[in-house]
């Protein structure tokens, strides 16, 4: 018998920085979009280095990061950041699986 859903408490979220950029002219001059992501931590020097995350194309991106994002937002309202120079940052409240179909490898 399959437990009742409504019962079970919410998977615990921590918070994570991810960072959403782009390198122009991967295979086939086409823009490879990378997401890097760590947890968040209030003091720089105890940041983990960041893992990431690199996505065959948009399309591929924004169906990955799309659910993750508070309602009403979405991620191709922030391409043109994403592809500029420094990229883009979100500070996403994720679960651990969530965190790990971004690129976070916990025991690394």
């Amino acid at each position: 018998m399959k437990p009742n859903d409504e019962n079970q408490p919410p998977a615990p979220r921590r918070r994570y920085l991810v960072h959403l950029a782009c390198a122009p002219g991967g295979q086939g001059g086409l823009n490879r979009y990378i997401a890097r992501v760590r947890p968040w931590v209030a003091r720089a020097g105890a940041m983990a280095p960041a893992q990431e995350r690199i996505f065959m194309d948009e399309c591929e991106l924004i169906s990955a990061i799309n659910p993750l994002l508070p309602q009403g937002s979405d991620v191709r309202d922030v391409l043109e950041h994403i592809e500029a120079p420094g990229g883009f940052f979100y500070l996403l409240p994720l679960s651990g699986e969530q965190a790990v179909q971004l690129g976070w490898c916990p025991a690394a």
